[in-house]
């Protein structure tokens, strides 16, 4: 794309009525070319890869899906990302501080005229300052985020800030739910039902092991583990905490670091 060509642009979102929202804006623009919409997660990739666009709309939620997945996507094969993201979303104010990081900009929906120009006027404006060198804004800060589902949506944060997941019994009924604990001891309470292998799942990362079926911990906050006495023992400020290890994981622990 140089200064005067039109932006190529796809847009992805599993609500056709928000598609058609934000298309009919984008067509009324002279200096924007459609060149495709998708609804679905795989042919939202097999689309960006054909057809090569210059911004991508991106919702963050799809079925199965997050729209960061659908980014990382673009790192397995090796190959470069080379495409700009302006997510569309209906989430708070509080997720969309977290998605500033991951994305050249963000719109709130209904996207309001006004405020699509200007995004596309920031977009054609770092354009053609960085015309030199296809720019990476998103490509490392999204492999590191993860989205924690919650009881009222998603909250994302960087993997590297968790310190462990543990299972406990809360309220009345004492019903099992899982919590994340950061490492500014924040905690996050998991979406109800949550199982541990759909923890493992979106978390997507060898650092996280899983040591007992109510603890899932980040390596990078294991200080040591006791053979003899079976326990996990944190760096400080969570040395406090100490976990205990079952048979059955303490045996595929040592089996997977070649401990036998």
């Amino acid at each position: 794309m140089n200064e005067k060509s039109p932006v190529s642009v796809i847009i992805i979102d599993d609500d056709k009525d928000a598609i058609f929202a934000l298309q009919s804006h984008l067509e009324l623009m002279p200096e924007i070319e459609v060149k495709g919409t998708a609804t679905h997660y795989r042919k939202a990739i097999n689309l960006i890869r054909e057809l090569s666009p210059d911004l991508v709309f991106l919702d963050v939620e799809m079925p199965g899906k997050t729209g960061f997945e659908l980014l990382e996507e673009f790192e397995k094969d090796g190959s470069q990302r080379n495409f700009s993201v302006i997510f569309h979303t209906a989430f708070d104010k509080y997720t969309i501080r977290a998605l500033r990081e991951s994305a050249f900009d963000f719109l709130l929906k209904p996207p309001k005229e006004e405020e699509l120009k200007e995004a596309i006027q920031r977009f054609r404006d770092q354009k053609s300052k960085t015309m030199a060198a296809e720019p990476k804004p998103t490509l490392d800060r999204t492999k590191k985020m993860v989205a924690i589902p919650t009881n009222t949506g998603l909250q994302f944060v960087p993997k590297a800030d968790i310190v462990y997941f543990e299972c406990l019994k809360t309220g009345m009924g004492l019903r099992s739910s899982w919590t994340a604990i950061l490492n500014s001891k924040q905690t996050i309470k998991l979406r109800h039902n949550t199982k541990a292998g759909a923890i493992i799942s979106y978390l997507g990362d060898e650092n996280f092991i899983q040591i007992s079926q109510s603890v899932i911990v980040s390596i990078s906050f294991i200080n040591m583990i006791e053979y003899k006495t079976y326990e996990c023992f944190l760096f400080p400020p969570f040395d406090e905490k100490v976990f205990k290890i079952s048979r059955q994981f303490m045996a595929e622990l040592r089996e997977r670091f070649d401990v036998i």
